[in-house]
């Protein structure tokens, strides 16, 4: 019996041992983790497809908020597939199951085919009316992923989306003006959040930058996926972005300081400007 129990003993030291040798930030290290972690949890459930999923952007959240100190542990789930609209979610009874859920988090992403023109998206806004009422409806507090338009700074268009027949590059400066409006159209008429990344997105796209925020002609670098989770962290935490430290591989200190700084400046100016909403990122703040 006391060999069973010594046994047991060491068992443990190598478990944590080994916790404090794997890579940080690790999904594996953080749930055994969280076992131990008796912080205040705040959930987030987050609805999309390849640009709420890339570089496991969700993820990176909960590794900014870390390293910032934040009080709360978030726990974050994440409900994204490639090419996925929002109906097809709505009409998924996975999703559905999620949504019966309360959280204080949902966020929504438009797919990006749906917002290249008002007269692409057919339904695609009612849809998100819906379920944004749907998660209003669970006590939940929704929000909207505030995207980016395409570009055609990109090779032999790549990464576009199968759904792009008709879709000119012509349009595509256009598009940024569409996403904005139709965002404030929902926001005003469902009182959803906005984070607006789009906004900040043209921003720095429209100034010369050591590093591009497209991945593709379509989907984010790993700096687009980085600026997103800080608008993110920014939004659930009320919070200055300035104290993150945590910095994703293949970023450089210097790019990642200044994509920080970005942020920081955006939320600020938000709240100088008394936008009445959360941290400034919704309604009239998230509107050109």
């Amino acid at each position: 019996m006391l060999f069973k129990f010594a046994r047991a003993g060491t068992l443990f030291v190598i478990l944590l041992g080994s916790l404090v040798f794997l890579p940080p930030f690790s999904g594996y290290v953080r749930d055994a983790a969280d076992v131990f972690d008796k912080r205040p949890q705040e959930t987030a459930l987050f609805i999309g497809n390849s640009r709420t999923f890339y570089h496991h952007m969700p993820d990176m959240v909960r590794s900014i908020a870390d390293s910032a100190g934040y009080p709360n542990k978030l726990e974050i789930v994440m409900d994204a597939e490639p090419g996925v609209s929002l109906k097809t979610h709505m009409d998924d009874p996975n999703t559905q199951a999620l949504l019966a859920q309360r959280w204080d988090h949902v966020v929504l992403q438009v797919l990006s085919s749906d917002q290249y023109s008002a007269e692409r998206a057919g339904h695609t806004w009612d849809v998100a009316a819906d379920l944004i009422r749907e998660a209003q409806g669970k006590g939940s507090r929704p929000a909207m992923f505030v995207t980016w338009r395409y570009t055609d700074q990109c090779k032999d268009n790549e990464g576009m989306p199968k759904s792009a027949t008709g879709i000119s590059p012509a349009g595509y400066a256009n598009m940024h003006r569409n996403i904005q409006e139709q965002h404030a159209r929902l926001a005003a008429s469902t009182g959803v959040d906005l984070v607006n990344v789009g906004l900040v997105w043209e921003d720095l796209q429209s100034r010369p930058q050591p590093f591009t925020l497209y991945d593709d002609c379509n989907h984010p670098s790993i700096y687009g996926s980085y600026l997103s989770a800080l608008m993110f962290y920014g939004y659930f935490s009320k919070r200055d972005v300035a104290d993150v430290t945590y910095e994703p591989h293949g970023i450089s200190a210097d790019d990642a300081k200044a994509l920080r700084l970005t942020v920081s400046q955006y939320f600020k100016e938000a709240a100088r400007n008394a936008v009445p909403s959360a941290n400034g990122v919704s309604g009239k703040s998230g509107s050109t």
